[in-house]
């Protein structure tokens, strides 16, 4: 796969879910109407921004599994892809979900939902850290030498 192609299938989508969320998301009809303390608008949001979210993931992954023919630069990070991009989900995630979620959350319920997050975020920077250690650390190695004799 090309990254060209890669990037018209995710990038192109995540763009336009973004867009779409922004949009809907300021449009009175959608500012005005309200179930309760939750608005449509905080709804659309919640929708386009998390589904971005979920498409950048999603590309992520295929990356790791087959990165683009023009990229040799990623192969040895190939195992990185994959925690990064879910350390990042993990923190935008937080502002995302409390779009729909602040309505409903007290100040204990408010506090359990910031130490989920902050579990989450915890454990994908150990996932990086032991991905970089087992997997990827030896690979950046052992290239070092090879890119040294190519510049001599």
């Amino acid at each position: 796969m090309s990254a060209r192609k890669l990037m018209m299938e995710y990038g192109v989508a995540m763009w336009l879910a973004i867009f779409f969320a922004m949009v809907l998301g300021q449009v009175p009809l959608f500012r005005d109407t309200a179930v309760g303390k939750l608005h449509a608008s905080d709804v659309v949001q919640f929708i386009g921004y998390g589904g971005a979210l979920v498409m950048a993931w999603l590309g992520a992954r295929r990356v790791a599994a087959s990165p683009p023919e023009n990229w040799t630069w990623l192969h040895p990070f190939r195992a990185l892809v994959l925690p990064l991009a879910t350390l990042v989900a993990v923190s935008v995630a937080y502002g995302v979900t409390l779009l729909v979620a602040d309505p409903f959350l007290g100040k204990a319920w408010k506090s359990a939902y910031n130490w989920c997050f902050i579990a989450g975020i915890v454990a994908s920077c150990v996932w990086c850290v032991m991905s970089w250690m087992q997997k990827c650390a030896h690979l950046v190695a052992a290239m070092e030498p090879e890119r040294l004799r190519r510049v001599a």
